[in-house]
């Protein structure tokens, strides 16, 4: 387990919930603010969140970036288990404590087209992406209408965002895999983030038609500065800390059957 010392860090400061808004039962956009502005934040990386100023719970979440001002971002939270429903429940100009931003992000690509594919919550970093390169295209998955809020929160972002779902019942049915067969080697490449069997699925269509493919794994983490070595995944290259060489790879690198 991680002690104290992971936190202390200049890229640790206190933060102010400032604006919450619900987009489904257990689906919030989060908004802080901080005294001091933040420094660049690259689409893909993350800051760790802890949910109180005490110390219960003690380690810190990691959450993608999904919009920032100089003073200023937003995080969209899903909850998932009693840190997450501690957070999601505050109130507004309750005071946290996050680190970061933390992590490698996607990799600038001048010269290409770049197709954003994400599941669910996996849009976070493309919300940021999209606010800093407006021409990248975005193709969101959901399972279905019980998730029609985050597409529509999504849509009002992102002019000509497409949404999949696997029901039919919003936007396109299917998945975002489907834009995979009509782009092109030499001209294109994608951006993945979203559950590890999209993940995954992704990189299979991507080898397939030879299209250059970077995803960002959602790992569990504990301290997010890799000390703690809870987020190790096998690749080509050995055991690599998602936390630290990460969230991002080129999704050659994953060893998926490992």
């Amino acid at each position: 387990m991680c002690g104290n010392g992971p936190w202390d860090s200049l890229l640790e400061r206190e933060v102010t919930l400032t604006k919450k808004k619900e987009l489904t039962k257990n689906l919030f956009v989060l908004s802080f603010e901080s005294q001091d502005p933040f420094p660049g934040i690259q689409p893909g990386q993350f800051v760790m969140l802890r949910t109180s100023l005490g110390m219960d719970p003690l380690l810190g979440r990691p959450f993608a970036v999904c919009g920032t001002g100089e003073s200023r971002l937003e995080l969209l939270v899903a909850v998932a288990g009693r840190g997450t429903r501690i957070l999601c429940s505050l109130p507004e100009r309750e005071r946290l404590v996050l680190r970061g931003p933390l992590g490698n992000g996607f990799p600038p690509q001048p010269g290409k087209r770049v197709y954003c594919l994400a599941g669910t919550t996996g849009i976070a970093p493309f919300l940021l992406a999209r606010q800093q390169t407006p021409k990248i295209h975005v193709h969101l998955g959901i399972p279905g209408r019980g998730w029609g809020g985050l597409a529509t929160w999504a849509a009002e972002r992102i002019p000509g965002l497409c949404v999949y779902s696997e029901d039919s019942s919003v936007g396109i049915g299917g998945t975002p895999l489907a834009c995979i067969d009509q782009l092109e080697p030499l001209n294109d490449v994608v951006w993945a983030c979203g559950p590890t069997g999209m993940l995954k699925a992704v990189q299979t269509a991507c080898e397939r038609r030879k299209i250059p493919c970077w995803i960002s794994l959602e790992t569990r983490m504990a301290c997010g500065i890799g000390g703690c070595h809870g987020c190790v995944v096998r690749t080509v290259a050995g055991l690599r800390k998602t936390c630290t060489d990460g969230p991002v790879f080129d999704s050659r690198e994953v060893l998926w059957n490992d």
